[in-house]
């Protein structure tokens, strides 16, 4: 039987699945900010489809196979992971909750799953790497060379050995809810939002007050060769990807950086296809959490044509994936893990460091269960023959 992590303390109890911390995490925040975290494109329809569409499958059991010795943990990247389930880079993290990137990277460490540091972050990467030394860094580039080369060459001293190209922000989103909600970026003191938080005065004081008497001013620490701007200067608006941002960039990305280099924001088989022609190691299918459009496929409806037309690259799926039973539903449709975001941000937020040690652990017991219903000695045995139902057909 697989390990379970570190078991569950007092005060995390009341948590028994991902979808019990948003509800927490609402009353915590002020409206703006929650707004932000959990805010969509459009009319949100694609993010709804983010997770119908993994009730369009289900597992088919086998019994008697004698699963005492299941175990699930895997292999990615030529590293040895406890469980297929992974950490998503979440920006301005450590603004919501306090050192949240120490303790996202602390946790995910403990808990020995992928983590990924968001370029968007206010923690210098160089501090986030000394608590997690297998962390992944999630850039934001330009289109400027030498930017690029810098950027790239920092990641490379201060440690990281998994870079991942962010690739789905040519421009910038709009996310309607969190407009009407009163949240910009940069950050902009109004009467609107004083309120707000003065109703909200326990996120104020244990961690937005704390996170001022830490570090001052927050930075966007990470999307530059050098420290980038404060939260509250008129370019941060700006910082994400840019419209220029080409196939060029990631073939001299791919020449100077010496680790893995990993795409997120893929979708299409073509792209995925281009990736491995260039030497990319991998690839996250994703759709940004339904946060740009609301026009888009979702990733799992994506991954089986490329796992298809790519066999050989590690294909990663996040989006949408909130049980163990979706995470094997997708390393059934070809994926070789998954990637979690806004659920174990708010577990961080609500219990930092210890929050996540105990999502986490609800997702590896609940895994470890779901590997035994369904007569699973590891995780890819997912993958064989009269294992995936579809509703309505066999698969």
């Amino acid at each position: 039987m697989s390990t379970p992590l570190t078991p569950r303390r007092s005060d995390q109890k009341r948590y028994l699945n991902l979808d019990d911390y948003s509800a927490a995490a609402q009353r915590l925040l002020p409206r703006a900010l929650f707004a932000y975290v959990s805010g969509s494109a459009g009319d949100g329809e694609t993010l709804a489809a983010n997770r119908d569409a993994f009730k369009q499958w289900a597992l088919i059991p086998q019994q008697l196979r004698g699963v005492a010795s299941r175990s699930a943990a895997i292999e990615l990247l030529g590293q040895r992971f406890a469980m297929p389930i992974g950490v998503s880079a979440f920006g301005a993290a450590a603004v919501l909750g306090y050192n949240a990137d120490i303790a996202m990277a602390a946790a995910a460490y403990n808990a020995n799953v992928p983590y990924q540091l968001s370029a968007n972050s206010i923690t210098p990467m160089e501090e986030v790497i000394k608590v997690n030394p297998e962390a992944w860094f999630a850039a934001y580039l330009p289109d400027d060379a030498a930017l690029i080369r810098g950027v790239v060459e920092r990641v490379s001293n201060a440690g990281f050995k998994t870079l991942v190209i962010t690739v789905d922000v040519p421009v910038a989103a709009r996310r309607e809810p969190e407009t009407r909600a009163g949240y910009a970026m940069p950050f902009k003191a109004s009467a609107r939002l004083g309120f707000d938080m003065l109703r909200h005065p326990r996120w104020v004081l244990s961690r937005f007050t704390r996170t001022l008497l830490r570090r001052g001013i927050p930075h966007i620490e990470n999307v530059t060769p050098q420290r980038g701007p404060s939260i509250f200067a008129s370019n941060t608006g700006s910082i994400g990807g840019a419209a220029n941002f080409n196939w060029d960039n990631i073939r001299a990305i791919r020449a100077q950086w010496p680790g893995k280099l990993l795409l997120k924001g893929i979708l299409s088989e073509r792209d995925a296809l281009t990736a491995q022609e260039i030497g990319v190691d991998g690839v996250i299918v994703s759709n940004h959490g339904a946060r740009l459009s609301d026009s888009s496929i979702t990733p799992l409806e994506a991954l089986p044509n490329i796992r298809a037309a790519c066999p050989e690259l590690t294909v990663l799926l996040d989006g949408g994936v909130r049980r163990a039973g979706d995470a094997l539903k997708a390393i059934a449709l070809g994926a070789d893990g998954v990637m979690i975001g806004r659920p174990l941000f708010y577990a961080t937020i609500l219990g930092g460091r210890r929050g996540l040690v105990h999502a986490l652990h609800l997702l590896s017991a609940e895994l470890d269960r779901e590997m035994g219903f369904h007569g699973l000695l590891n995780v890819n045995e997912v993958r064989e023959e009269d294992r995936l139902y579809r509703r309505g057909t066999l698969a």
